[in-house]
């Protein structure tokens, strides 16, 4: 069954100008709602609180405690280890079956990252992103390792990357009021889909502003209105999703980058060096 979040995103277009503002507002504080009141609510959001009765109806909830109580049991469930992990390791007969299930998903992951994503798709993106002025990089969970990794490979090669913060709205909210013109945005989420990497999504499209998007499919939340898409799998034995593919395609992708500039990077990893070697003399020296 559709859980109460995915219902309020699935038809955010259908609602109101102040249904939207409630409706994003839940699927970004689903912890807070939890312990708010009505009252509360109304005030932090500034909508009255009969506009959040008639909310509460249009998404076909009776009142705001029973909305209250479905954001409480979308907490409780994320608590508990997912059933999904269980199921798979009692299914499970041997470490060997393990071992050798495992080896067979990542390859079969692998694979389709080349079937899903060939040279030409690669070049374009990362033409893309070799033009662009400052690219902001937005993951959450397990998207934030990659996030890092390629916001640190991506300074290595001297492109101006910056990690987008959304799990915090006011550094959010500074970092995206001063992107200019040229700039682009690179959004990682897999499922369990990222709520606030969708709002982010949803809020560029809205502003005409460019992002890539890097996800399992067309399908993702995240696809949508995407310059481009950077598809692969994440299935893995027993848990929900494994990073080790997206990896491996974020690395195709620095690959292609690195040669379509390598005539600019080679002098910036010249003159790198010789920065280096500058202050290691100096310190030696003293």
């Amino acid at each position: 069954m559709i859980n109460i979040i995915d219902y309020i995103s699935d038809n955010l277009d259908t609602l109101s100008n102040k249904q939207k503002v409630i409706g994003k507002y839940l699927i970004n504080n689903k912890d807070r709602i939890c312990f708010m009141s009505l009252k509360q609510l109304s005030e932090e959001i500034n909508v009255s609180e009969v506009t959040i009765l008639n909310f509460c109806k249009t998404i076909g909830v009776e009142s705001f405690t029973e909305m209250k109580k479905q954001f409480q049991d979308i907490i409780k469930k994320e608590l508990y280890i997912p059933k999904e992990i269980k199921s798979s390791l009692m299914e499970l007969d041997s470490l060997d079956d393990a071992f050798q299930n495992t080896i067979q998903i990542q390859k079969r992951n692998y694979e389709r990252i080349i079937k899903m994503n060939d040279l030409d798709t690669l070049k374009e993106v990362a033409k893309i992103i070799g033009d662009a002025k400052t690219i902001y990089i937005c993951g959450q969970g397990l998207g934030r390792i990659l996030v890092d990794y390629l916001n640190i490979r991506l300074s290595l090669i001297n492109i101006d990357s910056r990690v987008l913060e959304i799990g915090d709205i006011k550094a959010a909210s500074v970092d995206i009021a001063r992107v200019k013109e040229g700039d682009l945005f690179i959004l990682i989420s897999f499922p369990k889909y990222s709520h606030n990497v969708v709002s982010l999504a949803e809020y560029l499209k809205e502003n005409n502003l460019p992002f890539i998007s890097i996800t399992d499919s067309l399908k993702s939340p995240i696809s949508k209105n995407a310059e481009m898409v950077l598809k692969c799998d994440s299935d893995s034995l027993i848990f929900h999703n494994f990073i080790s593919s997206a990896m491996a395609l974020i690395e195709l992708l620095l690959i292609v980058l690195c040669f379509n500039i390598k005539d600019k990077l080679i002098v910036h990893l010249d003159n790198l060096e010789n920065i280096r070697s500058s202050l290691i003399r100096n310190i030696t020296s003293e």
